[in-house]
């Protein structure tokens, strides 16, 4: 039995059901191994821990068990989408622990990714010929805010110039957008939150009911907005590509 860490950010709504889905959908690929969550937010652990779930755990308290415990190897899957600052957090916090293990990498890595969530989002997209389609994701002061400019480059390959991809904060900056679809013809929107799970930049900065909310911006446009989706987590396919990720790591291990 090997562990298998599944390690997100973190999230204090009732995007917890999305966890609990792709933790079963992991567990029914890898049935032989123990499924473990942890997070690598302290804020959102010590919250859950307070309010929801007295067992949550940050990732180096998980690691320090399971070394207490005389357990040598593990995989920890890493559930944020692109590999930024909390990323490399959770990389050093297991680098550190002494174990032997392999790391899945985020869900939006290699090329190969890219072209795989292009494939989950066909049904969804070319369903709505007429609309805009605006990904919006967190955005980050990590280098590696420029993956958003390659996955709106390399989803227009398939869905063309109506697709845009944006940030709730930080970088690349996404003001423009708003005003560029506009003039762009669009009276419709449809936004994707690229986002794993539904939880507090969905509500407040994409559907939120204040003016600077995504939907209030685009009503002042008179163009009319909508989410498609409620994030990620239970869209198809995409359990199935971190499964993927999980199975390169764990045969990295063991080899």
């Amino acid at each position: 039995m090997l562990p298998i860490i599944m390690t997100a950010f973190g999230t204090t709504s009732d995007a917890l059901a999305t966890y609990a889905y792709l933790g079963g959908m992991v567990g029914n690929a890898f049935p032989d191994d123990e499924i473990i969550w942890a997070y690598s937010s302290r804020m959102v652990t010590r919250e859950l821990q307070q309010r929801e779930n007295q067992s949550a755990m940050h990732l180096e308290e998980v690691l320090e068990k399971l070394a207490s415990q005389g357990i040598s190897k593990i995989v920890v899957q890493s559930l944020h989408l692109f590999p930024g600052i909390e990323f490399h957090r959770l990389h050093q916090a297991t680098r550190q622990s002494g174990l032997d293990f392999a790391i899945g990498l985020p869900l939006f890595t290699a090329p190969s990714d890219y072209d795989r969530l292009a494939a989950i989002l066909q049904p969804v997209i070319r369903s709505r010929p007429e609309q805009a389609i605006l990904l919006l994701g967190h955005g980050t002061d990590h280098p590696v805010w420029t993956a958003y400019y390659s996955l709106e480059k390399i989803l227009r390959r398939t869905f063309g110039n109506r697709l845009y991809v944006g940030v709730v904060e930080k970088s690349p900056d996404s003001s423009h957008l708003v005003d560029e679809i506009a003039e762009a013809g669009f009276t419709e929107v449809g936004i994707l939150p690229l986002f794993l799970v539904k939880g507090l930049h969905y509500r407040r900065d994409i559907i939120g009911d204040g003016p600077g909310s995504w939907l209030s911006r685009f009503q002042r446009k008179n163009i009319a907005a909508g989410c498609i989706a409620d994030g990620l987590g239970f869209m198809p396919g995409v359990a199935e590509l971190i499964i993927t990720h999980i199975a390169s790591a764990r045969e990295k291990l063991l080899r």
